[in-house]
């Protein structure tokens, strides 16, 4: 991994927005669609109420850039509590 380095030369930061601006963009993931993707795929909604794991699939589904609905569908399955889903069937 190579390292980066900044120069006081290059650092412009005269207010407090512009360090907020400077200090988000240099820890973004280097690739969001594929980091969002890894957590859409680790998510899962354990003992938390349905609306916020929706809340938060919706969230990764959009950074990642899906719009396959089947693909979308069995992602969300798969993190569902598996009570729900039996729930839902009976």
């Amino acid at each position: 991994m190579a390292a980066y380095t900044v120069s006081e030369q290059d650092i412009h930061l005269k207010t407090i927005d512009n360090f907020l601006v400077a200090l988000d963009s240099a820890f973004q993931p280097f690739d969001i669609e594929r980091d969002a993707l890894q957590q859409l795929h680790a998510l899962k909604q354990l003992s938390r109420p349905v609306n916020k794991y929706v809340s938060e699939f919706r969230v990764f589904a959009t950074k990642a850039g899906l719009t396959d609905i089947l693909q979308l569908i069995h992602l969300f399955r798969q993190g569902l509590d598996p009570n729900i889903i039996i729930q839902a069937i009976r």
